[in-house]
């Protein structure tokens, strides 16, 4: 892929994932809701209520994380704090290398990115995984998991 290519692809990803997440907000409210919680185990998003009700969940694909302490991002495919069926999950990402011929997106370990980097390599992976968008787990004083949405359902309490 040439570096015009690759831009133009970039350009694409990113109004995509604007367009996705402003979608996400008006038709389902996230962003507005006060918790979430993400279980490894069953491959779960949900997003709370304040008295604690499920009132979104959703199916994901986690897609890696991004160290504002360190400025570094790595891959879910590659993590070993990822459970090995949402690290198998993921490893379709790694074809970004072959489509783009960056080696960035095989690196299985951690790289130098900064935050806006980190949102451009999470447009590019939306938008390879068909996700309907995606939602950036924050945690205080540690990595922020990007987490690619593929299904989201209103939970009727």
């Amino acid at each position: 892929m040439t570096d015009e290519q690759f831009g133009k692809l970039l350009d694409e990803a990113n109004s995509e994932l604007r367009e996705k997440q402003s979608r996400l907000q008006s038709d389902y409210g996230i962003g507005t809701l006060p918790r979430w919680w993400f279980d490894q185990e069953t491959e779960k998003l949900q997003f709370l209520d304040d008295a604690g009700n499920c009132m979104l969940d959703g199916d994901i694909i986690d897609i890696g994380s991004y160290s504002p302490t360190s400025s570094t991002w790595k891959w879910a495919w590659s993590n070993e704090s990822v459970l090995p069926l949402l690290r198998e999950k993921a490893l379709p990402l790694r074809e970004l290398e072959t489509i783009t011929g960056f080696t960035l997106f095989g690196s299985d370990g951690a790289f130098k990115v900064d935050e806006p980097m980190a949102w451009e390599l999470v447009a590019l992976s939306v938008k390879h995984l068909n996700a309907i968008g995606c939602y950036r787990a924050p945690k205080n004083n540690g990595p922020h998991t990007f987490l690619a949405i593929m299904k989201l359902n209103k939970v009727f309490q």
